[in-house]
């Protein structure tokens, strides 16, 4: 690996939960371990199905860092004209003040986070509170029209 950094084992479990639907997660975290080892995931920084109450992306929102790169998987319901849908999706958050390091080593590890992911087909790169939106969200979920996503009418 041409960063260094390496998947955890907790990170590929996670995943397989969510992607079976058995997790009970809405969003989940990951970050970089204190030695920069490993990718792992972020203890705490996680939303379960069950604490959703209509503020699931007031609640996202606050949990991203201001000043330090991230990643997480997000398990969205939303309903277009057609159906309801469930889609994991990837965010990727490098917020433009964290360190250039970071940001270096964060890109860097990006391809093999998605070949751990592998399925998950959409993705979102989020560079600052203001893209942080639930309309950015909706366009990367969907090319058609979203009428509802967590609960919130679009």
């Amino acid at each position: 690996m041409a960063s260094g950094v390496r998947v955890d084992d907790s990170v590929i479990q996670l995943f397989q939960e969510m992607k079976l639907m058995r997790s009970g997660k809405k969003a989940v975290f990951f970050g970089f371990s204190k030695d920069e080892k490993f990718i792992v995931v972020e203890k705490g920084k996680e939303i379960l199905s069950r604490d959703c109450n209509g503020d699931f992306f007031s609640r996202l929102k606050s949990m991203f860092p201001e000043t330090k790169c991230s990643y997480a998987l997000l398990d969205i319901d939303y309903i277009t004209g057609e159906s309801k849908k469930q889609d994991l999706i990837f965010v990727l958050w490098a917020p433009e003040d964290a360190p250039i390091k970071e940001k270096m080593l964060f890109a860097s590890s990006k391809p093999y986070m998605k070949q751990v992911l592998s399925g998950v087909n959409k993705q979102w790169e989020i560079h600052s509170q203001d893209d942080l939106t639930i309309d950015q969200l909706a366009q990367k979920l969907c090319t058609g029209k979203i009428k509802s996503l967590e609960g919130h009418l679009i």
